[in-house]
């Protein structure tokens, strides 16, 4: 069975000499940002790309460096529809129209590539294969560091190695955070902080339910020869990119936190993934890495406003699909900044859905 998807061009490799203009509102004076966001990962970074795009003055924190976190884990596919639950195909849809956009803009201002491709993907679940004309990826390192650079272009602040200690409320309103720095203002606030969310948004008693997911991932070179299409099978899957790397991945161990990688586990994914592509065999191995994703009891992320208090927004939770929906996260959590109504409802993303009283339903 053969499925299409729409074609879209890979926008070129890095140019020489940096940035290619110069960006409206790099001489912003940081005193108290419009928004405060915690979490310096791919959500986070895109959120405060978007806002810089509207107007907005933007601080982003984060207790490591830009990029570190869950997004480390990522090989970067956007996934199909038959990878996700349903809930998530109007937002997947949206944020798949939004990247070719996202990706060609930050080129344009920065001259660096984010690694966007379209190639043939061969799924294979349950003994059926799935095959899609061109399914689109990027490259998380490349794509980060172009965010980074577009968002300092552009005025906003990314303040790396500080811990967000719990968040400052005056009474039904969140004011800012408490750093290990000292405290921080911001109009409005959006926890983006993956697993460290949690935590966060329980100093102010607001439970969510998100637990650790870890996952390995190595990426190898071949000596000859060059696979041109995704394959993503039961048990593992092939992304080449652009620069002639193949990420292959990737376990998952629910529960664990450790950003250590087990021996057995990059044996397992190898064996599998020579059996998929025997050419794997006489590969140079290149890297090897993992990251913990935060993955919510019912698979959904949470997104939007915490019904209930001011000031506060949140987007965290996206599991594997972080990367996909990186731009149509950005787009609704903006427009919910900008008290604009989100293209897409959010009802079924509140973070406070799991709580007995039922306060997630729309107005």
């Amino acid at each position: 069975m053969q499925r299409s998807c729409r074609p879209v061009r890979d926008f070129g490799t890095n140019r020489s000499g940096g940035s290619s203009r110069a960006v409206p509102g790099g001489d912003w004076t940081m005193k108290q940002p419009d928004v405060l966001i915690v979490g310096a990962g791919i959500i986070g970074l895109t959120l405060a790309y978007e806002l810089l795009q509207r107007g907005q003055r933007v601080h982003v924190l984060d207790q490591s460096a830009v990029g570190q976190g869950a997004t480390r884990a990522a090989a970067g596919m956007l996934a199909t529809d038959e990878e996700l639950s349903e809930p998530l195909h109007a937002l997947a849809a949206v944020s798949r129209v939004l990247y070719p956009q996202l990706v060609r803009q930050l080129f344009d201002e920065t001259g660096l590539t984010s690694g966007y491709l379209e190639l043939p993907f061969q799924l294979r679940q349950a003994k059926q294969t799935v095959l899609f004309e061109r399914v689109g990826q990027v490259d998380p390192p490349l794509l980060v560091r172009a965010l980074r650079q577009a968002i300092e272009q552009r005025g906003g602040v990314i303040e790396e190695q500080v811990s967000v200690l719990r968040l400052l409320r005056d009474n039904g309103t969140v004011t800012g955070v408490e750093t290990s720095r000292g405290q921080q203002v911001g109009r409005q606030v959006v926890i983006a902080g993956g697993r460290g969310s949690e935590p966060l948004l329980q100093t102010i008693g607001i439970p969510i339910d998100t637990l650790p997911v870890k996952g390995e991932c190595l990426s190898v070179r071949l000596t000859t020869g060059r696979l041109e299409q995704t394959l993503f099978h039961e048990t593992v899957y092939l992304v080449p990119k652009a620069d002639g790397r193949i990420i292959i991945g990737a376990t998952e161990h629910v529960g664990e936190e450790s950003t250590t990688v087990n021996a057995g586990s990059i044996s397992d994914l190898l064996a599998a993934a020579i059996d998929v592509y025997p050419p794997i065999r006489d590969a140079a191995l290149v890297d090897i890495w993992s990251g913990v994703r935060p993955q919510t009891r019912d698979g959904l992320p949470y997104l939007g406003r915490v019904k209930g208090i001011d000031g506060l927004l949140v987007a965290t939770g996206h599991h594997r699909h972080g990367i996909l929906l990186a731009p149509v996260t950005a787009q609704v959590l903006a427009d919910c900044v900008m008290n604009r109504k989100p293209e897409v409802t959010l009802e079924a993303f509140c973070c406070r859905r799991h709580e007995e009283e039922n306060i997630c339903r729309s107005d």
